[in-house]
C-alpha cells in the first residue's frame, strides 16, 4: 500500500509537469502562429497598395500611407520625402508611364517590415522630371524596406536604379573635364 501511495503522487508530479510542458509549447506554438499571421497580413497590405497604383488609383494608394510617413530614398539620405510629396512622385510616374506595372519578385516580412524586391516597368509617354516622352520602353529595380503600423505604411526606406533610369531615358553619365 505504501508503495501504491508513493507512486500515485509521483505519477502526478508527472503528468502535471508533462501537461505544464504542453501549455508552454502551445502558447510558444500560438505565438509564432500569430506573428506569422501579422507579417502575412503586412505582406498583402503592401502587396494591395502596389495593386492600387498599377491600377492608377493613386486616391486608393493613398488610403495605406500614414498622414506622418516618410521616404528615405537613397536609404542613407538624412531628409526625408514627406507623405504628400511620395504621393506626388506617384503621381508623376504614373502620368509619365500610363502602363506602368509592378512585378514583385520578392516579399517578405520581419515583425512590423515588409522587405521587398521590384521590377517597375512602363513605356515613357509623358514628360518625366523635364525629360519628353520618348516612348522608350523602360525597366526600374527597386528594393525597399517598409515599416507599417497600424496597417498603415509610416516609413519606406528604398534604393532605385535611377542610374539605369537615365539611361534608358537617354542620358549618357560622362566624367567630369579634368580640371585645366
Amino acid at each position: 500500500m505504501k508503495k501504491v501511495a508513493c507512486i500515485l503522487p509521483a505519477v502526478f508530479l508527472l503528468c502535471f509537469a508533462f501537461a505544464c510542458q504542453d501549455k508552454a509549447a502551445t502558447a510558444e506554438l500560438e505565438k509564432y502562429r500569430a506573428q506569422a499571421a501579422f507579417e502575412a497580413r503586412n505582406i498583402e497590405i503592401i502587396k494591395a497598395a502596389i495593386a492600387e497604383i498599377d491600377k492608377r488609383n493613386v486616391e486608393g494608394f493613398q488610403a495605406y500611407v500614414a498622414p506622418e510617413f516618410k521616404l528615405y530614398v537613397p536609404s542613407n539620405s538624412t531628409t526625408p520625402v514627406s507623405r504628400d510629396d511620395y504621393i506626388a512622385m506617384v503621381k508623376v510616374m504614373t502620368a509619365a508611364l500610363p502602363d506602368m506595372v509592378h512585378n514583385l519578385t520578392e516579399a517578405f516580412a520581419v515583425e512590423d517590415r515588409v522587405i521587398l524586391r521590384v521590377a517597375i516597368q512602363g513605356t515613357h509617354l509623358a514628360e518625366l522630371q523635364g525629360i519628353p516622352p520618348t516612348g522608350n520602353k523602360l525597366m526600374v529595380s527597386y528594393i525597399a524596406i517598409m515599416r507599417l503600423k497600424d496597417g498603415l505604411v509610416v516609413e519606406e526606406v528604398a534604393e532605385e536604379d535611377f542610374l539605369g533610369l537615365y539611361q534608358q531615358l537617354g542620358m549618357e553619365l560622362r566624367p567630369k573635364a579634368p580640371p585645366k
